[in-house]
Parts: structure tokens; sequence; C-alpha cells
């Protein structure tokens, strides 16, 4: 497991260590993926996995990170990287609370094109930040990491976790209906149909961290690019690298 000393700041105050994120735990059992679709084609690129995780109802987060270099510098992240692989979702497969009570998503991934990094399997299971769980659930990994008070002690709107919430600032979570759904929209959901509408694809570059032959989204929002007629775009607009070619990502 990788560590360092970055932080994430969600909202206005809630500080929560990125190095964890990149560690972060499977639960046990198994889960069946998600349903989903193909993107409608067009001559922009091929069909692309679309299946609802839930992000888009809620408003985009941003991170400030005190990172050891610049995360808007696609050729720094992918040197910061374990791996960098191209590929396309085949499934998306849950979601749930990581280790630092942040809501995020793995998705299955086939392999296209390995930038970085050895022994990749043909497809992988990538986990990025973002996603929905039921409020039980949710509630349930706070406690048992203790970090209840933290998301929920001060009450303030601008802190709660899932825009159905803000109106109830007031209220216990614990007397509210457990199936609610805990949504965090991170903008790294490669499974989205409207980023997929927008910016046509070929297919998706990820940037990767790995514990035990499993993979986590390294730079935590910024874990996902683009790749479109050769060339890799970042999903963040104030990016100062991007694009790159794809002969940068190799290291040519």
């Amino acid at each position: 497991m990788m560590a360092n000393n970055s932080r994430v700041v969600c909202g206005i105050a809630v500080v929560l260590a990125l190095g964890a994120v990149a560690g972060c735990a499977h639960s046990d059992g198994a889960i069946a993926p998600v349903a989903g679709v193909l993107a409608g084609s067009s001559s922009a690129g091929p069909d692309l996995f679309v299946a609802d995780t839930g992000v888009e109802t809620a408003p985009r987060l941003h991170s400030e990170a005190d990172w050891s270099f610049n995360t808007d510098d696609q050729a720094a992240l992918a040197e910061f990287s374990s791996a960098v692989v191209s590929g396309k979702v085949v499934a998306v497969e849950r979601s749930y609370v990581d280790d630092n009570g942040l809501v995020v998503t793995a998705y299955s991934v086939r392999v296209e094109k390995v930038y970085k990094g050895e022994d990749i399997p043909d497809v992988i299971s990538v986990t990025l930040p973002g996603g929905s769980v039921a409020l039980g659930e949710y509630i349930a990994a706070l406690d048992t990491l203790g970090l209840y008070e933290m998301k929920f002690g001060s009450k303030d709107p601008e802190l709660l976790p899932t825009a159905g919430m803000e109106a109830v600032p007031d209220q216990d979570p614990r007397s509210m209906d457990p199936s609610t759904l805990v949504t965090e929209n991170w903008g790294v959901n490669p499974a989205s149909e409207s980023t997929i509408a927008e910016i046509r694809p070929d297919s998706w570059v990820f940037y990767l961290v790995t514990d035990d032959d499993v993979y986590y989204g390294a730079g935590f929002d910024h874990a996902l690019s683009y790749l479109k007629n050769g060339r890799v775009y970042s999903l963040n607009a104030e990016s100062e690298g991007s694009p790159v070619s794809e002969d940068e990502l190799l290291g040519r």
C-alpha cells in the first residue's frame, strides 16, 4: 500500500488522508455487477459502456490535496502512478464506503494498452472515487471507522454527503429512512452517459496504484482521463499538461 501526506477537503472542512484512499479495502462477499448498456456509436469513437451509478444526482465535489507533484500535469501523474492503462469499462461491480468514509465505485475494465506497469491482466477491477450507497450502509461504515461525528456532527449543510439531505440538517441521520441514497460525485465516473455523450472518447485512461493486485485511482479525482485520436485529455479543465500524446505516457 502506498502512503503519502496528501489530504482531501470535502465541502469546507472535512479533511481525509488520501494515502488510505489509495488502499481502500473491499468488503467481503460477492457483489453482482450493475447492469449497463452501450452508448450509441458515433464517428468520434466506438461504443462505450453506460451505467447509472447515481453520481449525477449530486453536485460535483472538488478536492484540494497537498501532493508532492502537480496532479494537473498528466506526465507527472503518470510518473507517480504504478500503472497507467487505457481500456473500456465492461461492468460496474459495486459502490461502497472506503477506509476514509468516502463513497467509491469499483469498475471492471478491459485493458487495451499498457503505458506503464507489468503483469497487468486483460480485465482488472479499478476503484475510483464517487458513487451511491444506502444511508444504513453508510452509517454502519462510519460507525466502524469512528468517523460518524466528523461527517454528521457539525450539521453543516455544506458537509452533508448527499443532495437529498441538505433540507434536513437538524434531523438525526439515524432516524432517517436507511434506504436513502448517500451520493458523492467527484466527476470521474467512466460509465456516465452524459460525460460520454459530451466528450465521445475512444477509450478511457486510468492512472493507478496497486495493492495486492487490486487497482485504485492515483491522484484521487485526477485518476481518470480519456483517449481521443491518439491524444490523452484530462477531465479537469485546469489541467496544465492536457492533452498529451500516447508516446508521452510511454515515456518516449
